[in-house]
């Protein structure tokens, strides 16, 4: 199975953006924003936090390694989906949505997963079910 992810991190002005940095980010890894923190609203230490985000195409075991090091695990709610996820287009993807309980910072990333088996007529609600299923089986928290 393939992981297409668009993962997202801020961070307070103490703290080093560099500690949420994606594994072997420069060479699985597209960085696609960075700058002010989107939670510069929130006033205090994070008026000076930074923010960055990424997008990768990952197999499994690099995608292991990904939430391992970050903390990151599947909740159990219902997305959006991803504009544009990696190795799918630009269309919108289902996705699974992982976070992470870190004190120092605010991680969360939209995952597709992407079995490496054809269905015949494409799939379905019920396979993307399946596959969702199985997903938050193995990275629930």
């Amino acid at each position: 199975m393939l992981f297409s992810v668009i993962f997202s991190a801020d961070v307070p002005a103490e703290v080093s953006l560099k500690n949420y940095t994606p594994p072997k980010a420069r060479s699985l890894w597209t960085r696609t924003e960075s700058g002010k923190s989107e939670y510069a609203y929130l006033e205090g230490v994070w008026k000076r936090g930074r923010h960055g985000k990424w997008t990768a195409l990952l197999t499994r075991d690099q995608f292991d390694e990904f939430v391992n090091k970050l903390g990151l695990y599947a909740e159990d709610v219902h997305t959006m989906g991803s504009l544009g996820a990696p190795g799918l287009g630009l269309g919108l993807s289902p996705a699974i949505s992982f976070t992470s309980d870190d004190q120092d910072a605010i991680l969360s990333a939209y995952v597709t997963p992407i079995p490496e088996i054809e269905k015949k007529n494409g799939g379905d609600e019920r396979d993307w079910q399946r596959v969702r299923k199985a997903v938050l089986s193995a990275y629930a928290a």
